[in-house]
């Protein structure tokens, strides 16, 4: 209904009205113009029709209406005519908002210090026109109501009846979804974020084009689906009629040189072709019509329920090793590939049975071999190790007989040598042998290397027993652990001997240090064991870690000592490389230097829960 009032030309003035005070607005239907509207039915049906055409876009749409209909209300407004008090100011313009029929809203909390306030209103008009029209919500719907808050609080408790952008506001509880009363928490925007992790932050405005362009962009992915699954569904029905020809089915199964069968979900065998028959010692098709999978199966149900259970789990099986029993009793080893196929007369499993057993016996046959063979390997270096270290140690004295001749002596020297020789190689074939099996078997131990270094030490003094060698080992008093493998005393055993056959002064002084490094941020523990022998020229230093190849040296040597340290090292996550003791000069000595990978933390403690001896393992 409108009513209007126009005013008597002779009582017209040029005097511009006063700025009202928020207490002089009158909202009765006098004045110049008004016209009385149902808010709640009028926003209600905005938010239906934005709902459809915008989906979600709709609360931040009403959001910024209600900011800006707050601001447009308040505009008229003096700020200096609002009262000191944060509070009663906030009160007075709430009063005007529920003169206007948007709702009664009061205050419940407020901090002046965080400039946070919780409201509750039990009428919004966007609340109570869903309610009415028996249309809950599964979320809050006040959106309007909140750009109002969200500017009226920041207006209130700042004193500026402008606003504060940063000011935001969230509704916790809706009457529109069904709670007693809309809830709603204001404030700066930083201070709700700590308050509430769900707030609703409303997004900035976008233009007409941008929705037109998203709205174009949302139809074309809706036609780009319904093609996707017409697609889907052509190919689905081409392939359904390929599995389910089954002239053509058949035919693939009697070319394929591996057993497949299909089988029923309750284990029965239906089709069988010819490599199947054969490998399982049944004549036709006609013997298994009454044969369930499971009396194949070693493992009977339980091998059956595998199957199905490795299918539903990852979609089909692959490569699964199962034992199966043929007609005769005999037991067959194979590997089980298989899905879930549609086909008449239902859904069943597909599978192909890859007869294994052949290939199994050579693998074992195989492992079998290589077990004696380390087993003979060992047997032989350590009687021949043990008889040759004998030997030497005869010859040693015999060489110190004051009855030898100096002839003699020279071809004493020339056996202890080759022999000497023969002790090298046994030991290097074993170490080698040894490496080999522990990359296969890539087993890790923590381990103090300062013990290991010592234990290389002893070993190489009792080696080369006829030397007088003086170690400097610089050892902490704290463990240095690291993560290495089995055989990492034989890499520092083969590193000092190395220093000890090709130092050839009256005493072989050799210097040992453990440090910590760090490579490709990588902690490691580093190693140094400086000689002061001939030296390795630098054209040598990467080729003397390859296997038979030595320095340009008279020493004699097989030419798998450094070789069999590189391999243990790299087997243990580290590596090893050789210097000059003196930097820039080769002939003053080598320094071989080990990177070994630190043990962990944890690593540690599970080494000391075991007890102090674990660590001399």
């Amino acid at each position: 209904m409108e009513s209007e009032t126009l005013p008597d030309e002779t009582t017209k003035t040029t005097t511009p009205p006063a700025v009202p005070n928020l207490k002089d607005i009158d909202l009765r239907p006098e004045g110049t113009r008004f016209i009385l509207v149902d808010p709640a039915g009028t926003i209600y049906s905005l938010k239906k029709t934005l709902m459809q055409d915008v989906g979600f876009f709709e609360r931040d749409f009403l959001y910024r209406a209600g900011v800006a209909g707050a601001r447009e209300s308040l505009s008229l407004v003096d700020s200096k005519t609002l009262p000191m008090d944060p509070r009663k100011a906030l009160e007075a313009m709430l009063d005007v908002f529920a003169k206007r029929g948007y709702g009664t809203f009061t205050i419940q909390e407020i901090d002046l210090d965080k400039r946070i306030v919780r409201l509750t209103s039990p009428d919004t008009a966007e609340g109570w026109s869903f309610q009415r029209n028996n249309d809950l919500q599964r979320e809050p719907v006040c959106a309007y109501a909140r750009g109002m808050l969200a500017f009226v609080c920041g207006a209130a408790l700042l004193g500026d009846i402008h606003g504060d952008p940063s000011f935001t506001a969230h509704e916790t509880e809706c009457i529109g979804a069904g709670a007693k009363e809309c809830v709603y928490m204001v404030g700066p925007m930083a201070e709700l974020a700590k308050l509430t992790p769900d707030l609703d932050v409303p997004k900035g405005s976008f233009a007409e084009h941008e929705l037109r362009l998203n709205e174009e962009i949302l139809v074309k992915n809706l036609e780009l689906q319904g093609l996707n699954l017409e697609l889907e569904r052509q190919v689905r029905k081409r392939t359904d009629d390929f599995w389910r020809s089954e002239e053509n089915y058949e035919s693939v199964m009697r070319q394929s040189p591996d057993p497949i069968a299909l089988i029923t979900m309750a284990g029965k065998l239906t089709h069988l072709n010819s490599a199947g028959l054969k490998m399982l010692g049944y004549d036709s098709e006609d013997d298994i019509l009454d044969v369930n999978i499971s009396s194949i199966l070693l493992d009977r149900e339980h091998g059956w329920e595998k199957i199905i259970w490795t299918i539903e789990k990852e979609g089909r099986a692959a490569g699964l090793e199962m034992a199966l029993v043929d007609k005769s009793g005999n037991r067959l080893t194979s590997q089980v590939y298989a899905r879930f196929a549609e086909l008449a007369p239902g859904r069943c499993v597909e599978a192909i049975f890859k007869d294994v057993t052949e290939q199994k016996a050579m693998e074992e046959q195989i492992r079998e071999a290589r077990l004696e063979s380390d087993f003979l390997n060992d047997l032989l270096s350590h009687d021949i190790i043990n008889y040759t270290v004998s030997a030497l140690h005869f010859l040693g004295s015999v060489r110190k007989s004051e009855q030898m001749t100096e002839d003699a002596r020279k071809k004493l020297d020339v056996i202890t040598k080759d022999i000497q020789g023969a002790v090298d190689l046994a030991i290097s074939v074993r170490d080698l042998a040894r490496v080999k099996m522990a990359d296969q078997e890539s087993v890790e131990e923590t381990k103090d290397l300062q013990l290991l270094v010592a234990e290389a030490i002893e070993e190489s003094k009792m080696m080369y027993f006829d030397r007088n060698t003086k170690f400097d080992f610089q050892r902490s008093t704290e463990p240095r652990f690291a993560r290495v493998g089995a055989l990492v005393s034989r890499l520092f055993a083969n590193l000092i001997t190395n220093s000890i056959k090709y130092d050839q002064h009256e005493v072989v002084a050799i210097d040992v240090t453990i440090s910590d490094a760090e490579h490709d941020s990588v902690q490691y523990w580093r190693t140094e064991i400086a000689d002061r022998g001939i030296g390795i020229p630098d054209s040598d230093k990467k080729q003397v870690f390859v296997r038979f190849k030595r320095g340009n040296t008279k020493v004699a040597g097989t030419g798998l000592g450094l070789f069999v340290a590189a391999s243990i090292a790299k087997a243990s996550g580290g590596q090893v490389w050789a210097e000059d003791r003196v930097p820039g000069d080769s002939t003053k000595g080598t320094k071989m230097v080990v990177l070994l990978p630190k043990a962990d933390a944890r690593q540690i403690a599970q080494l000391r829960t075991r007890g102090p001896a674990a660590s001399k393992t």
